[in-house]
């Protein structure tokens, strides 16, 4: 794939496989660290470091020395990220989400049907933003693990987007 892309205008980007959910058989085993994919890439096409571009930017990014492109890695498992997470996200049933690794969410859809005004929802969002503990990739660790997973039922990826 690297290879394809390499000298068109897209970016390839590479995800460590994640424990979203509970139905992908997520195995730390079957991790491939972002790190040892550097490495890999690095060594048939010389790569270097981009600077993220601002706050809370998921992906490390590297270019190709020889000016064909670039490449990406989103490190979830061996580098996690979620001090820095900026994200919501919004199921299509109206739920709002504050992590990929939620067991439930907050709802708008049932204030919106009851007649809320922007400035309702506009407060509720940021009341579940300011009020969020969600930490599960750091308190996980990375590979090997540094803690043990607890494999409640939790949102499906597809069901959130990623």
């Amino acid at each position: 794939m690297v290879e394809y892309f390499r000298a068109t205008p897209h970016t390839v980007r590479f995800i460590e496989f994640m424990d979203v959910g509970t139905t992908n058989e997520w195995n730390v085993s079957d991790v491939v660290p972002s790190a040892e994919l550097v490495d890999i890439i690095g060594a048939r096409w010389p790569i270097e470091p981009i600077r993220r571009s601002h706050r809370g930017e998921v992906a490390e990014s590297y270019r190709f020395v020889d000016g064909a492109g670039a490449v990406g890695f989103i490190s979830s498992v061996t580098q996690p990220f979620c001090a820095d997470c900026t994200r919501l996200r919004l199921s299509a049933e109206g739920s709002l989400y504050t992590c990929l690794f939620a067991t439930a969410g907050t709802d708008l859809k049932g204030p919106i049907r009851a007649g809320a005004t922007d400035d309702d929802l506009l407060e509720r969002m940021i009341s579940t933003w300011s009020s969020r503990t969600d930490r599960y990739s750091e308190l996980r660790g990375g590979v090997p693990l540094a803690a043990p997973v607890t494999r409640g039922e939790r949102i499906e990826m597809s069901y959130i987007g990623g």
